[in-house]
């Protein structure tokens, strides 16, 4: 009975620091407001806790565990993720919408990168993963694009180095930037259009088009219209 009394305690403890965390940073998150926010006493706060670095702690090793549990890192190694970077980009995107404690782990992570238990260490391998085997996939891909011909794109001696295809490092970069975008469309840091406030589905859609964007390319114009002018 007691045992469950101090577990139960001490989840309701982390469940207020990943609110506390998520909405004020670290900085601005005091283990006073935690201890009332879990309406817990401060004793029974530092009993389980005994600093605010402890309790920072407690909340990334439980939002690695969440994500890494959805994002393995190889592809086919379960979770609730599918095998595609697209899937990537959608199971992180429902975390950081459903888990408090995975928001509060992001923010923290940006907030203190030196920090041990950084939450991006969590998804980054199975980012590499599913990028390599999509890059696997396309080389045995025989099939030519309409875009791959001519001599604008004759590969490896183009004149121009930024007409290089993205590489991994490119391409993972960009992931952590949707990520952390994603994490400030939802604060309301950062706008979205004039529409206001965006919903978590309409942010998703947004990273999903953005990424399928950087990996196919720009659009090619289409034909121009009979008698417009050019």
């Amino acid at each position: 009975m007691r045992q469950e009394r101090a577990r139960q305690t001490r989840q309701a403890l982390l469940q207020a620091a990943a609110t506390e965390f998520d909405r004020h940073g670290y900085a601005g998150t005091s283990l006073a407001r935690v201890s009332q926010t879990a309406g817990v006493t401060m004793g029974a706060l530092t009993f389980h806790f005994p600093s605010k670095a402890a309790l920072a702690d407690a909340v990334r090793t439980q939002a690695a565990a969440l994500t890494r549990a959805a994002v393995p890192e190889t592809a086919d190694g379960g979770g609730r993720c599918d095998e595609s970077v697209g899937g990537l980009i959608d199971t992180l995107t429902q975390l950081l919408d459903e888990e408090p404690s995975v928001r509060a782990a992001a923010r923290l992570s940006w907030e203190q990168p030196e920090s041990a238990g950084n939450w991006h260490t969590a998804w980054s391998p199975g980012l590499r993963d599913r990028l390599a085997r999509e890059r696997s996939t396309a080389a045995t891909d025989t099939t030519a694009h309409p875009d791959d011909t001519g001599p604008d794109r004759a590969g490896p001696d183009r004149a121009d180095p930024d007409d290089a295809d993205l590489d991994d490092a490119d391409l993972e970069t960009l992931m952590h930037c949707l990520v952390a975008g994603s994490a400030a469309l939802r604060r309301g840091t950062a706008p979205m259009g004039d529409t206001g406030p965006a919903t978590p589905e309409e942010i998703r859609q947004r990273l999903q088009r953005l990424w399928r964007r950087a990996v196919a390319g720009p659009a090619t114009p289409g034909p121009a219209a009979p008698g417009a002018a050019r």
